[in-house]
């Protein structure tokens, strides 16, 4: 496989309003591959990170690049050649065309991937011909490109295609019209249907178009608290997914078609949804319990792509705005602060609660491009929300039911799923908010009928519904339910949906209270006082020429446990009660007296209960502690990461340091040396996994004068076992 360079890459950046689309990274992954004999253009499904540098990565089992993949490329590049007609992009979307095409059967269904050797995999259930995805991503890629580019020959390539796997997606349209029996699936296949009609004109189409759309409606939520979603599963089961709903989208599409309003006031009713989002993040999935992480670029683009057309069709400032808004994530308004576009246009593989997954394959970063193609063909006004923070307002928030206060009574934790509460006694969970508000209350879990009672302030509500309106008071919060008839109660989530969401965004030097129906400027009081350390009072103690720092008492993670408690501990799954963790009978054999030395520097390990700290920007207060050599042992999870320390001297100086932690069961990538090294861990089950879990060391040079404070970096993702000062 030959690896196309590209010098003239004219720095492969454009201005889209001063927001840059930048092509770098996508041009990394882009490279020759054979379909059979014949080479084509197409792109790396996966870049992993190692370090500062990108690893091109196949998916294993499934093939090195695929047509869900190029097909968004060429949706990528047609639509930018339709805003600018630049050879550049005539030049990606055609190559990327000529890729897809290569790829349909002569049934006119489509294979998915291609293995290295140019071979097509035809059998995987994510490659072989299925009327799916790929092929309905097929369908909308081609059709949106018939009659767009000057190049005749292709035109009539993209005409013949179109039209055979036009008839293969529509003879497997279900008996509800839906296709794969979900309308996800199906608004990709209306998508394609609408672009195909603008060159068919054909009424058959239209009648096709009206189908579908007509299918996606009667999917449509109509009460509770996801109203105005799109059901994804069966009429017995919800199920919705961030990544793939292009429900409105499509319906925006035949609503252009057709005039018939009806489609756009459902999609009203949808985007309606995204407050609930835009709250608690672009969830990954709402089925049984929802599930936040990871937040996809893929399903930012969706909900970005629904919004930017739903404003052009209306003219209604507040979907512009959302759409910026939801844009903010890529630039950094999100809960860890931290942009999920990379320098070089790296679309992130994904944000989770406590880190973000670099990682940067085709799909991520592709998406993130239509995203920001899409907030392009917005005016220019609402742009100032791409770089906006937003910091407060009436908000939904989701709560886990474990991790709140359930006082004395008996329960178990069930973990066939989520974790969650298992009790057919009465049980009562306590938590306290921080605002007041008309709002709803959303039980989530299994719960059957039951008697529940809702306490907050004066108020007090008595319900058998798990979603029940409320006024609640800032203070403490208490839900208690009784299972009748010593039924069993699952209880997993706890959902707290305003009745009226409010937002309150900072620009550069001014504050917007966006509601539903109002935007308007607002005085607010904000705190801008980054320097929000905890403050951890350490003790020391002398060893030959070295001081310990006692950090016992400060530790909050059990990250190492023993094989009788094995399934206790979590040292790498800040969502949920149980994780991964160290084996500690492995630890103690390199243990004396709990202490371990390497090249005869004496580090103290904690065994038993909490045993590292998670670096969340404290502040660690040093008395009467000089040193020429900062040893610091530790490791990260979850990839590899590299953060400031500052260490402050007694005299006001400040020196500051990078500390870096390679992943705990990776080999060290930044030179750290490996201190403790296991031949397995236990997973969140407390099943032996053959993986060597490693602690590493950090060693830094001081200026041998009385130290005040280090100060740790606000990076959960890294873990300290031990420091000493020599």
């Amino acid at each position: 496989m030959k690896k196309i360079i590209i010098f003239i890459l004219l720095f492969l950046t454009i201005n889209v309003f001063s927001l840059e689309l930048n092509f770098n990274h996508l041009e990394f992954l882009r490279d020759t591959f054979k379909i059979g004999e014949k080479e084509y253009i197409g792109y790396w499904i996966y870049a992993d990170k190692y370090g500062n540098r990108y690893i091109h990565k196949p998916a294993p089992g499934e093939g090195v690049t695929c047509v869900d993949d190029v097909a968004r490329v060429a949706i990528l590049y047609t639509d930018l050649y339709k805003l600018e007609k630049k050879d550049f992009y005539y030049t990606r979307a055609k190559e990327a065309l000529e890729f897809v095409l290569a790829m349909q059967d002569y049934d006119g269904d489509f294979y998915n991937f291609v293995f290295e050797d140019g071979s097509i995999n035809k059998l995987g259930v994510t490659s072989k011909k299925s009327a799916s995805w790929w092929a309905a991503r097929a369908f909308w890629a081609i059709s949106n490109a018939i009659n767009i580019f000057p190049d005749e020959e292709l035109n009539i390539l993209l005409i013949k295609s179109a039209s055979k796997v036009k008839k293969i997606l529509l003879s497997n349209l279900n008996s509800e019209n839906l296709l794969n029996n979900s309308t996800d699936v199906t608004s990709l296949l209306l998508l394609g249907l609408s672009k195909y009609f603008i060159y068919s004109n054909d009424p058959n189409d239209l009648e096709y178009i009206i189908k579908l759309s007509d299918s996606i409606l009667n999917y449509q939520v109509k009460d509770g608290p996801y109203y105005g979603t799109y059901n994804e599963g069966n009429k017995n089961q919800f199920l919705w997914h961030t990544w793939g709903s292009r429900q409105g989208e499509a319906l925006i599409e035949a609503y252009k078609i057709t005039n018939d309003k009806k489609y756009l006031d459902s999609v009203i009713k949808y985007v309606n949804f995204y407050d609930l989002l835009l709250s608690i993040g672009p969830v990954y999935e709402i089925k049984n319990f929802i599930i936040k992480y990871p937040y996809l670029s893929y399903g930012l683009e969706t909900i970005i792509s629904t919004l930017s057309n739903l404003y052009l069709v209306t003219n209604n400032e507040n979907y512009a705005i959302k759409a910026f808004l939801f844009g903010s994530f890529y630039s950094g308004n999100n809960h860890l602060n931290f942009p999920m576009l990379g320098y070089n246009g790296e679309g992130f593989d994904g944000m989770h609660s406590v880190y973000v997954n670099q990682n940067a394959g085709a799909e991520s970063t592709i998406s993130a491009l239509i995203a920001l193609t899409r907030l392009k063909s917005l005016p220019k006004e609402y742009e100032k929300f791409y770089y906006s923070k937003t910091i407060g307002g009436n908000q939904a928030i989701l709560m886990e039911a474990e991790k709140m206060d359930t006082g004395i009574y008996y329960f178990e934790l069930d973990n066939s799923g989520n974790i969650q509460i298992k009790t057919n006694e009465k049980i009562a969970l306590k938590t306290m908010i921080e605002f007041s508000g008309e709002y709803y209350i959303h039980l989530i879990g299994n719960i059957p009928e039951s008697e529940i009672k809702i306490y907050s302030g004066k108020e007090k509500i008595v319900s058998n519904r798990n979603f029940i309106p409320i006024k609640l008071e800032k203070g403490k919060l208490t839900i208690s339910i009784t299972p009748q008839n010593n039924r069993t109660l699952y209880l997993d989530q706890i959902l707290l949906i305003p009745q009226k969401y409010t937002y309150i965004i900072k620009l550069d030097n001014e504050f917007i209270e966006l509601t539903n129906d109002t935007i308007n400027k607002i005085n607010y009081k904000y705190n801008t006082n980054s320097n929000d350390y905890s403050n951890l009072s350490l003790k020391t103690y002398n060893i030959d020429n070295y001081s310990i720092l006692d950090l016992d008492n400060v530790f909050n993670n059990d990250g190492i446990t023993s094989f009788s408690n094995r399934r206790e501990g979590n040292f790498d799954n800040p969502d949920g009660v149980f994780g991964a963790k160290y084996p500690s009978e492995e630890i103690i054999k390199e243990l004396s007296n709990n202490f371990i030395k390497y090249n005869d520097i004496p580090f103290k390990i904690k065994i038993d209960g909490n045993d590292n700290l998670v670096c969340a920007g404290q502040r660690l207060e040093i008395n009467n502690t000089k040193g020429q050599k900062l040893f610091i042992l530790g490791s990260s999870e979850h990839g590899n990461y590299q953060e400031k320390i500052l260490i402050e001297y007694i005299d006001g100086e400040i020196q500051e340091e990078l500390l870096s932690f390679s992943d705990w069961c990776q080999s060290p990538i930044y030179g750290e040396n490996i201190v403790i090294d296991t031949i397995y861990r236990y997973n969140g089950l407390g099943i032996k996994e053959n993986l060597n879990p490693k602690i590493y060391l950090n060693t830094f040079d001081l200026k041998n004068k009385e130290l005040k404070n280090i100060f740790l970096p606000k990076k959960p993702t890294m873990h300290i076992f031990a420091i000493t000062i020599k």
